[in-house]
């Protein structure tokens, strides 16, 4: 009998969090299995005076591999998140991620 694992919808832990013209960069923990379709990234705009992003990432899938806990690294295109860069420029950005370091 097959079991299916259910998904999560957990705020992931960062390590770091870079944007630049081109993409959204970030380091997450992986034991082995890691991916880009781990994750939901969910954008919310708000518009109080200046143009506010909300940013959650989320792991839908957890990494049930059991190689030694490591810090990777994910990228993610403006164009994939569906966000116009030339936005971000006139933006402010609240993560709601909690940031550690991996222990």
């Amino acid at each position: 009998m097959d079991t299916m694992i259910a998904k999560k919808n957990v705020l992931e832990r960062l390590h770091g969090l870079r944007f630049d013209e081109k993409s959204l960069i970030m380091w997450v923990t992986s034991t082995g299995c890691t991916g880009k379709d781990d994750f939901d990234i969910r954008v919310t705009k708000g518009t109080t005076g200046k143009i506010t992003l909300g940013l959650e990432i989320v792991r839908t899938t957890p990494d049930l591999c059991k190689t030694t806990t490591h810090v990777v690294e994910l990228s993610f295109s403006w164009e994939e998140l569906g966000l116009d860069p030339e936005l971000l420029k006139a933006t402010s950005v609240k993560v709601a991620n909690p940031f550690g370091v991996l222990r």
